[in-house]
């Protein structure tokens, strides 16, 4: 039996499986990414029949060449590029391609969920026929991205005499951000007032007691009410400890991370662009360090599971271990590949980038946690006042102290617990002074790089595989900014958002979005065609109308 090839994407990659598999049975290459695509300055898709012409491209004649010689000696062909639509797709060119060259060549598509020794070996084993209908989800997702942008672009930009670009999921991307800065602006703040106590008790220890009226904190718009109810009642006099509540509360542990909360994990705690993060990921991925990073989904297999047990236990003992958890699966989510994980908990990776060891870290941490057990709170309310104050009204503090850190022992919070207050039912306090505390309600913020993708997948709109892209257009045609770490649109960008929602308005519009990336699901089971979801998508286009030259 003679050698057999082995291809995937990336030349890192290629480095990993190297060291599991043999070169002896294994010729590994690299594509470095698509071989084919549409072309880059013509629209490349006939609309009549909606035939795209993908071509081969320049940049890859080397690469083309060299599998084409090793095409002619070799019997069987592994396709490993990564388990999506976009992995598919260059699996299925390079079936075109070295088929024509080598037409005795036998096929295998293996999906590489995590190149490890465990995961290559389960990959061989179940190796499949390339999918068609992942393929044309694939081809229906370019095309379509393609006729938007090149049939509506046109049209906007002759509207404002500029060059622009309209995008399937650009476009609603950028509506979200205008429409947050319009509520913004048009946001009336709302001012209440709240009355603080300043008591001290028997040993000078002093305490801040907040006034309740019944279920909770009262406010009221006229502080001058405050500071009579204070003179009246309070001014003073002793206070009693009336009684001391105890309840418990846990926290529950985090899920382990999927595409978008690993770019909002990232975002927040390490300061990375969901762009950066998805290359950090890329890269940990590629050396066999993390399971596959384009995932919507939080499931764990059970060998992780098993994995994870054992090492809780060796690390923190049985009482850390968490139970089994349901967990609530999202409508759009597809749930092809588990969650984000490490491939060994018990391995300490070497050679990696600061940022690369940044994000195992937290990729890592987030996964343990998911496998631990609670964390559990001792909440204390402490009510004071009772036979001073009219019915209903009374004084109160409260603390929380944590009892039993549980997930916390590895993801640290950065939230300070209390110590409980040495006091008892019964003790008497003197009251010293009060404060009216203003309490202005805040307009919702600006979205950041992390809550818009957040937000994106909350409505169904964009897949793992596109999250970290989209900024990217909306940034390099000055359609938004960075202020800190929140985006905000430019004039300009609001002026095309208003334009696209007026002549463009159903691919602005979020539902019809997200029922756009369900038909792309639709066509990967096989339940719609490739055709007609283009076509219905090519027959709206024709009906936009833009207004003739816009003043900018």
């Amino acid at each position: 039996m003679g050698k057999k090839l082995f291809i995937v994407e990336s030349p890192t990659k290629v480095k990993t499986l190297q060291k599991i598999l043999s070169s002896k049975e294994f010729i590994f290459r690299a594509t470095f990414g698509h071989i084919k695509d549409l072309p880059p300055k013509t629209l490349g898709v006939d609309l009549n029949t909606f035939h795209p012409s993908f071509y081969y491209m320049s940049s890859k004649k080397k690469i083309l060449s060299d599998l084409k010689k090793l095409a002619s000696k070799v019997e069987e062909v592994y396709l490993a590029t990564d388990p999506d639509r976009e992995g598919e797709a260059i699996s299925f060119h390079l079936y075109e391609y070295l088929s024509s060259a080598n037409k005795n060549l036998i096929f295998k598509r293996v999906d590489l969920i995590e190149i490890t020794e465990f995961g290559v070996k389960q990959a061989l084993n179940s190796v499949r026929d390339l999918d068609k209908g992942l393929y044309l989800a694939y081809q229906s997702r370019r095309v379509l991205d393609r006729i938007i942008g090149y049939l509506i672009s046109p049209k906007l930009s002759k509207a404002l005499n500029l060059p622009l670009s309209a995008g399937r999921v650009q476009s609603p991307a950028l509506r979200l951000i205008v429409e947050r800065e319009e509520e913004i602006e048009n946001f009336l703040p709302e001012t209440s007032f709240s009355l603080r106590v300043k008591v001290k008790d028997k040993n000078n220890n002093v305490y801040e007691l907040d006034l309740w009226f019944k279920k909770g904190l009262y406010k009221d718009k006229d502080p001058k009410k405050l500071e009579d109810f204070f003179n009246h009642y309070l001014a003073g006099k002793t206070l009693s400890l009336n009684n001391i509540t105890e309840k418990k509360a846990l926290k529950q542990p985090p899920y382990p991370l999927k595409t978008t909360t690993l770019i909002e994990a990232a975002g927040s705690s390490l300061g990375f662009s969901p762009k950066e993060t998805m290359a950090l990921a890329q890269a940990l991925y590629e050396k066999g360090l993390i399971t596959y990073m384009r995932t919507d989904s939080v499931r764990v297999s059970p060998v992780a599971k098993k994995a994870a047990k054992e090492f809780i236990l060796a690390n923190f003992g049985e009482k850390y271990v968490g139970k089994e958890r349901r967990v609530k699966v999202s409508k759009f989510e597809q749930g092809a590949h588990e969650c984000i994980r490490p491939t060994n908990l018990f391995q300490d990776p070497k050679n990696l980038t600061s940022k690369e060891k940044a994000l195992y870290t937290l990729i890592k941490n987030f996964f343990l946690a998911s496998q631990m057990s609670q964390a559990e709170f001792l909440e204390l309310t402490y009510v004071f006042g009772k036979v001073l104050l009219p019915k209903g009204w009374f004084l109160v503090t409260k603390q929380k102290t944590l009892i039993f850190e549980g997930f916390l022992k590895v993801l640290k919070e950065t939230d300070n617990y209390d110590l409980p207050l040495g006091l008892k039912e019964g003790d008497q306090l003197k009251v010293l002074s009060f404060e009216i505390r203003e309490h202005k309600t805040k307009p919702p913020e600006r979205y950041t790089p992390h809550s818009l993708v957040k937000k994106l997948e909350s409505l169904g709109i964009g897949r793992p595989s596109t999250y970290a892209t989209i900024l990217d257009v909306l940034f390099k045609r000055n359609y938004i900014e960075k202020e800190g770490k929140f985006l905000k649109p430019t004039q300009l960008g609001r002026l095309v958002c208003s334009l696209l929602l007026e002549g463009a308005k159903v691919f602005m519009d979020y539902k019809y979005t997200a029922e756009m990336e369900e038909k792309l699901d639709l066509v990967a089971r096989g339940e719609a065609t490739y055709e007609s979801v283009v076509k219905e998508a090519y027959e709206l286009i024709k009906t936009c109308r833009f207004p003739s030259r816009v003043s900018t």
